[in-house]
């Protein structure tokens, strides 16, 4: 084994030795339980009919299905994560052209320390399969049937990843017009088919899509261009906005000259998302991070066709820069997670369970939040009643409206009903009640601190 490989071994395996713990020291908080629930409490058919309503493909939802219906607890799900970065990260380290010190850079961003291994969420998939596909992009001709594969893979990873898909099909197509690549490019074409026809409609499904903005303008675009490069370096200075547009201005003049074939997925890629943030959904950091690990996956394609050596000085300092300019976001996310609480629901379910009994009836005023404490319930214990859903629930059915944490509840109907009753508040609290029980202020999301109250009971404060 020569010195490289013993460099990138010793690399990895402090690199999996520090997002193991800050995973593992990281509280799972309502979107990540969300998936977990949905699988867990869900049949088959089930599964593919709620997930459409959540704007995602379903590729995430069948890795962890047989760990959440096997009941193992959902420590099991980061963990499934974490390996599934850890993969990603090798891949990267082991095949990238780059040189190692960018390579670094990129696995002590704030991206592959915390955003991608330590929160449970599909977007741990995209790395892996990016990298990936990079590796075999050469090879495609060779193994044609693997990267089809591997395509539509990426495509089921989230929707963000859709038109990057697309744009490579085009390309796989345009490249591979012999009769032996027919079959897998219709192999392509049938999975991206069947992403489109699965989510297509599934806008007027979603509450929380049909109420995003929809409207145009050049300042919408502006403020979603600063987001993007807040969600990446946790601060819009100049300083932070200079590098990202940089590092972008300089992919496409790279992918201009090099191959503009390559520049058309970059760019479509690029415009998709902004689509996404104008009209569908919001920014948050994994998503933002799509469009480096994207132009990531084009200057590894191209980097060989740079024979000077200081061109590819050039390609790792970009690289490099970008990444590192991170670390104080990093530093910052990390430092916060480990100071407070990211949320509160494992510490409210172990209240539930210790001192609610298992039959009683517990209202909540929003479905949303409340998986972080569904998440470490049995699936058939201690379910919840929300009033907007009229009905006991674990997850949040989107299509079911997203109930407002400030809207009264119908507590004295209840009581009228039930000897006691038990209320959860997240988001919203009710004055002048002392709360049953109430989580500490070192609770890093609001609107995952929760409230308990017990009402009816004539020994209660609640009452």
């Amino acid at each position: 084994m020569n010195k490289k490989s013993i460099l990138l071994i010793i690399v990895l395996l402090i690199y999996a030795l520090i997002t193991f713990v800050i995973m593992m020291h990281h509280e799972i908080w309502g979107d990540e339980a969300q998936a977990w629930l949905v699988s867990r409490d869900l049949d088959f058919a089930g599964i593919i009919k709620h997930v459409r309503t959540e704007g995602h493909p379903l590729l995430w939802y069948f890795v962890i299905l047989p760990f959440a219906k096997l009941n193992l607890p959902v420590v099991s799900m980061k963990i499934i994560n974490w390996l599934i970065v850890l993969a990603g990260a090798g891949i990267f380290m082991w095949k990238a052209p780059f040189s190692i010190f960018s390579k670094i850079s990129v696995l002590i961003s704030s991206a592959f320390l915390y955003w991608f291994p330590a929160l449970a969420r599909s977007y741990c998939l995209v790395p892996l399969l990016l990298f990936l596909l990079a590796a075999f992009y050469k090879k495609q001709k060779e193994h044609p049937y693997l990267y089809a594969v591997l395509v539509i893979l990426l495509a089921q990873t989230h929707v963000i990843m859709f038109a990057f898909c697309c744009a490579l099909f085009v390309l796989f197509v345009l490249e591979n017009r012999k009769k032996e690549f027919v079959f897998s490019s219709v192999i392509i074409f049938c999975g991206l088919l069947s992403v489109f026809l699965y989510l297509c409609g599934s806008r007027a499904e979603n509450s929380i899509v049909q109420s995003y903005h929809n409207g145009f303008s050049p300042e919408l675009l502006n403020l979603i261009y600063k987001n993007v490069v807040f969600n990446i370096y946790n601060s819009v200075s100049v300083f932070y906005t200079v590098i990202f547009t940089a590092f972008c201005t300089f992919c496409a003049v790279l992918l201009f000259i090099k191959d503009r074939k390559l520049l058309f997925v970059w760019a479509f890629h690029h415009l998709y998302q902004f689509f996404i943030f104008v009209f569908i959904w919001g920014i948050i950091a994994q998503r933002a991070y799509t469009l480096l690990f994207v132009s990531l996956f084009c200057l590894w394609i191209i980097y060989e066709k740079f024979e000077t050596k200081i061109s590819k000085i050039v390609i790792n300092t970009f690289i490099s820069l970008t990444f590192l300019a991170t670390l104080p976001a990093c530093a910052n996310i990390i430092t916060r997670d480990w100071i407070f609480t990211f949320s509160d629901g494992k510490n409210a379910a172990e209240f539930i369970k210790n001192n609610i009994p298992e039959n009683a009836f517990i209202m909540t005023n929003t479905p949303v939040t409340t998986a972080a404490i569904s998440v470490y319930l049995p699936a058939d214990k201690w379910k919840f009643y929300n009033p907007k859903y009229n009905s006991y629930y674990t997850f949040a059915v989107w299509n079911k409206g997203i109930p407002n944490p400030t809207d009264p509840l119908p507590v004295k109907e209840k009581t009228d009903k039930y000897k006691t009753i038990y209320v959860i508040m997240s988001g919203s609290y009710f004055a002048g009640k002392q709360p049953f029980y109430q989580s500490n202020d070192d609770v890093m999301l609001i609107q995952e601190k929760y409230y308990i109250y017990k009402i009816g009971d004539k020994n209660s404060n609640g009452k």
